[in-house]
């Protein structure tokens, strides 16, 4: 009788070990899938930073599409991507992106008509609505081309139109697997995000292309809407404008015309014109070739507004070959202006917060760095990591842990100056540039501030939340003069200050 009871308590003894270890490593799988998450948030911004750039650098439509690819492809090796193009004139699909299809593939859908049962990127097209098919041989959309899907290799494929800001369907983004597959919320972000990168990319190149043929047919077609044609004597005066110049700037040809270059331009704008034409004068005179003037001038508006237009000018010549007059065509140039500036600023910039990202803030630390060298000012770096962070995720979910990185950092930039620096460079972490101190106590106080405020309950969704933070700071000139330095000290005092605190305080 005594061994069946030492029997049963061994058995006791080995179920509670098992127990225990199946616990261990639900907690290790769920830390090993939040680190999997944060890391491909990151690798998914370094990418996206990075197509940003090609835009605004105008590398082709295809190297650009391609990087919006190969990000994600990057970050899901799973995963095959396409990225389609509706040719406008006879609505058939256009392969412009697909590097790991098979070939035979691909050279079978270019050309395809955009239709229902063409597949998921056909029926988007047709539709405009996203199309998720989870088993290609058993779904009505795609009757038309299952065999040849079958051939590749391919079984499912989700389809993200791209559309642009006037609702048409320009192309799709599609995700391939060889496995049957449904997205996840995390997947359907990612779709989202990369058709509107693309959409970025296409509308941009088609404006371009756009603008190129109309130079290249005619630079002087004097009915084109959108663009002012205009004549100008050697005094500056207007001989002629075209009516459309009511569009640009709300006065009637007749009312620009007796308008003086004081009247029309920005004073900023006006030296721009009248150095030009100096220029353009002597170099005439000189019997030189009519030297080009293309610039970006503002001009006045009825209702007292400013629009920018790009000014582009040639010479005008009477029968006996004199140098009378210019003639000019001026351009709207607001939109493009508009679509730069957003592509510069999202490309400098964190998506969730509004704040400076990584690569910005290495900017301003560079120029802040050698102001305080010349005038021999002092700043700090700190660099702050949240605690207790993972757990809010863990519990409410990603959205709400979103919404916490948010409020954090319009509770940072209520903490310093104006003139300093708050930056987000991933996850929970953050950096503060504090700029031409006075006192190296300054970043002493603003640590304290920044510890208190960070403390205090967020209330997110009716939920309160408490958090904490690390903060580690370096200084100029003391701990060092190199950004890298200063960084790197920064972060190492920012984990002593971690290991140092309380176990409850930790992430």
């Amino acid at each position: 009788m005594n061994n069946f009871y030492i029997a049963l308590a061994a058995l006791f003894g080995v179920v509670v070990v098992i127990a225990a270890a199946v616990h261990i490593n639900r907690a290790n799988l769920k830390l090993r899938n939040m680190v999997r998450l944060m890391r491909r948030a990151d690798v998914w911004q370094r990418g996206h930073n990075h197509v940003l750039a090609q835009i605004a650098a105008d590398d082709s439509l295809e190297d650009v599409l391609l990087g919006i690819i190969v990000g994600v492809e990057h970050m899901r090796p799973e995963m095959m991507c396409s990225i389609l193009l509706v040719d406008r004139k006879t609505n058939r699909l256009r392969v412009v992106a697909a590097p790991h299809l098979p070939a035979f593939y691909n050279d079978a859908v270019d050309g395809l008509p955009a239709d229902q049962g063409i597949g998921s990127c056909g029926t988007a097209v047709i539709t405009g609505e996203r199309v998720i098919v989870r088993d290609i041989q058993n779904d009505p959309n795609w009757v038309g081309v299952k065999e040849l899907a079958a051939r590749a290799g391919l079984v499912s494929c989700w389809s993200e139109p791209i559309i642009n800001r006037h609702g048409e369907v320009l192309g799709t983004f599609a995700i391939y697997q060889g496995q049957a597959a449904e997205p996840t919320l995390e997947d359907i972000k990612l779709i989202e995000e990369s058709a509107y990168l693309a959409e970025i990319a296409i509308e941009r190149k088609l404006s371009l292309e756009a603008l190129r043929e109309s130079e290249e047919r005619h630079r002087l077609l004097a009915d084109n809407a959108q663009d002012v044609i205009w004549t100008m004597d050697l005094s500056g005066r207007f001989t002629y404008v075209s009516p459309s110049v009511e569009k640009l700037r709300g006065y009637t040809a007749s009312e620009a015309m007796q308008q003086t270059l004081e009247e029309t331009l920005t004073p900023e704008s006006v030296e721009k014109v009248k150095a030009a034409v100096g220029k353009t004068i002597a170099a005439v005179k000189a019997n030189q070739p009519f030297p080009d003037f293309v610039a970006e001038l503002d001009h006045l508006c009825k209702d007292g507004s400013t629009v920018c237009a790009e000014i582009r000018t040639s010479g005008i010549y009477d029968a006996d070959g004199n140098f009378i007059g210019i003639v000019g065509v001026s351009r709207d140039i607001t939109e493009r202006k508009k679509s730069e500036e957003k592509i510069r600023y999202m490309a400098q910039h964190d998506s969730l917060t509004g704040l400076p990202n990584r690569a910005l803030f290495a900017d301003r630390l560079q120029q802040a760095l050698s102001y305080c060298k010349r005038h021999q000012r002092a700043l700090a770096v700190m660099l702050l990591d949240l605690n207790k962070f993972k757990p809010v995720n863990d519990r409410y979910g990603h959205a709400l842990g979103d919404e916490l990185l948010k409020q954090v950092a319009q509770r940072l930039l209520a903490c310093v100056r104006t003139s300093d620096t708050v930056a987000r460079i991933g996850g929970d972490e953050f950096v503060i540039l504090l700029h031409q101190m006075d006192d190296l106590n300054q970043a002493k106080v603003v640590s304290e501030k920044i510890q208190l405020v960070l403390s205090e309950i967020f209330l997110i969704e009716e939920y309160p939340i408490q958090i904490g933070c690390s903060i580690g700071t370096a200084f100029y000139p003391h701990d060092g003069a190199d950004p890298l330095e200063l960084t790197k000290i920064a972060d190492q005092r920012m984990y002593q200050h971690k290991h140092k605190a309380p176990a409850s305080t930790s992430r």
